[in-house]
Order: C-alpha cells, then sequence, then structure tokens
C-alpha cells in the first residue's frame, strides 16, 4: 500500500542538479524572451494629456475651462477637502476631519498668479489685471456671466477663438492671454510654481485639467468608469491593473454608482474584502470553505484518479 509519508522519496531517482545554473540559464532565458516580445508586441501607451495640447487642438475647450475657473465654478472651486471649503466633492465625514490640506484658490492658482508671471514678457496683460481686481464683484459677475453666454457660440477664425460682440471687460483679453501660455507649453511650469528651490508638486498642473479635459480624453480611451476603464488598457483588449478589478466591479452597482459617497463605498468595500480574503485561514468556518468547494480534487484530479482511496 502506498504511503505517501514513507514513499514519497523511494519511487524517484535522485540525480544531481546544478541549481545556480538552472537559475542563471531560467533567468537569462526569461530576459531574452521578455526583451524579444517587449520589442515586437509593445504595449501601446498614449501620451500624457498636457495643456500645451488642450490649447492648440481645443481652444474653445480651454476658454471654457480657464473660463470656470475665472467665475469661480470650474471643477475644483466647490470640490471641498483638501482644497478648499466647498461642498462638492464631500464623500464622507473622514473628509470633513482632515481638512485643507492642500488649499486651491482657480481664480488666483489657475489664472491670474500665471498670468501675472506672463506680463513680464507681455506688459500688455498689467493693466488687463489691474482693471479685473479693481473691479467690484458685481461687475466682474457680469462679465463673467456675458462672456459664458457668448462662448456657447464662439467659432475658432484663423487660430483665434471669436465670439460675438458685448460687454465683457478685460476676460476676452485675459482669457486670450492664458491660452497664448497656454499654447507655448510654459503654463505648466506656472501653475506649479513655488518659492522653492526645487519643484516636485505638479498638484496645479493636474487640477486645472479635470474636468472637461480629462473627461473627453478618458471617453475617447474607453478608461470612463461606466466603461471598466480602470482595469484595461487605453483602447485595446491589454489586461491593465487586474487587482483593482474588485474595486471597479463594486462601482458598477447602481447604488453604490449613484451614491454621493461613491468612492469612499467602493473603495471601503473592496479593502473590507481583502482583509476578509487575506484573515480567511483563521476565520471559522470560512477557513473550512475550501474542502467543501473540492477545487483542489479538480487540480489534482489525475492523482485521484491513479490513486484509489485504500492507497492514500
Amino acid at each position: 500500500m502506498y504511503h505517501p509519508r514513507t514513499d514519497i522519496t523511494r519511487r524517484y531517482r535522485y540525480r544531481p542538479v546544478d541549481f545556480i545554473k538552472h537559475l542563471a540559464s531560467t533567468t537569462l532565458a526569461i530576459l531574452v524572451l521578455t526583451g524579444i516580445l517587449s520589442a515586437t508586441l509593445r504595449e501601446p501607451v498614449h501620451p500624457t494629456l498636457r495643456i500645451a495640447t488642450v490649447a492648440q487642438t481645443q481652444p474653445v475647450m480651454f476658454y471654457r475651462v480657464a473660463l470656470g475657473d475665472l467665475a469661480g465654478t470650474g471643477e475644483i472651486a466647490n470640490y471641498g477637502p483638501p482644497y478648499n471649503n466647498g461642498t462638492g466633492m464631500i464623500q464622507s465625514a473622514l473628509q470633513k476631519w482632515v481638512g485643507i490640506l492642500h488649499p486651491v484658490v482657480p481664480v488666483e492658482d489657475f489664472v491670474l498668479r500665471p498670468l501675472a508671471m506672463a506680463a513680464h514678457l507681455n506688459p500688455s496683460l498689467t493693466p488687463l489685471l489691474n482693471q479685473w481686481r479693481a473691479a467690484s464683484r458685481p461687475v466682474s459677475d457680469r462679465w463673467v456671466t456675458t462672456y459664458q453666454t457668448a462662448l456657447t457660440h464662439a467659432r475658432v477664425v484663423g487660430g483665434q477663438v471669436v465670439v460675438p460682440a458685448g460687454d465683457y471687460g478685460p476676460v476676452p483679453a485675459l482669457l486670450k492671454g492664458l491660452w497664448q501660455l497656454g499654447q507655448s507649453g510654459l503654463m505648466s511650469g506656472a501653475l506649479d510654481r513655488t518659492p522653492a528651490d526645487y519643484q516636485f508638486n505638479n498638484q496645479n498642473f493636474l487640477l486645472f485639467l479635470q474636468g472637461e479635459p480629462l473627461h473627453q480624453a478618458a471617453a475617447r480611451l474607453q478608461l470612463k468608469g461606466s466603461q471598466w476603464g480602470i482595469i484595461h488598457e487605453e483602447k485595446e483588449p491589454y489586461p491593465g491593473p487586474w487587482w483593482m478589478t474588485v474595486v471597479t466591479a463594486i462601482y458598477q452597482i447602481p447604488a453604490i454608482a449613484n451614491a454621493p459617497n461613491a468612492d469612499a463605498l467602493a473603495l471601503g468595500g473592496g479593502l473590507l474584502l481583502f482583509v476578509v480574503l487575506i484573515l480567511a485561514p483563521w476565520i471559522p468556518r470560512l477557513n473550512r470553505l475550501p474542502r467543501h468547494l473540492t477545487v483542489h480534487r479538480m487540480i489534482w484530479r489525475r492523482y485521484y484518479r491513479e490513486h484509489p482511496p485504500s492507497e492514500r
């Protein structure tokens, strides 16, 4: 009768093996194969969405984003912690408790301050900035509101954004100056400029593109949340970060997807599930589930077929 504890070492012939040689040869084979496959197949990676790209290819969209920041109605203006006191994206009491860690004032950080830097190269911007800052709030709100309406009829003529004539104050010239700064590729540096000698924080560069630019880019590449985009590559059938499948699946539940705290629910639910899986070997009843599922018998079906219960 076969006894695994005693016979497992008697049924096979021992042979000398150079483990180091096998390890080195296997590693070399994997490196060569990886290099060949990478050179021939190459994972498609699209270039980063940049402010200059949006300004050059979609000037009207750039104007809309900048005007929203100037008006205080942009994507970040009413976001909430950790950027400001808004309530637009508050999803949990924890977010409120953390508070404002990275203060952002879009009208200053995204529009006026970059234009003040650009004014050193284009002095004509200085009186426009002074006019904007000197205007009362009702007057500046009227300029912005009027221009927002006109922008819905905007056309691009000769590379310039053209809107119907109206009383917009300095708004068109300010937006044009910011658009030119964006086209030049210098705006990202102006947004992230700090007094520090070395720049490691690109927060404002990323936040400026929040909203319409990023949403449109994600839709073209099939990367929106409703398209399960977080777990597949850009426009390709290749798998992406598979470990996010659980969180992405939770996002597809209508009750969670439409909830105001969808992110907190999805991430919290995914974290809870991972914790349960990690502790599964120590959770009573759950740790005996493999015996009832008998998946191991499917994997070792050949062994169980060749060795009846009497030989085990």
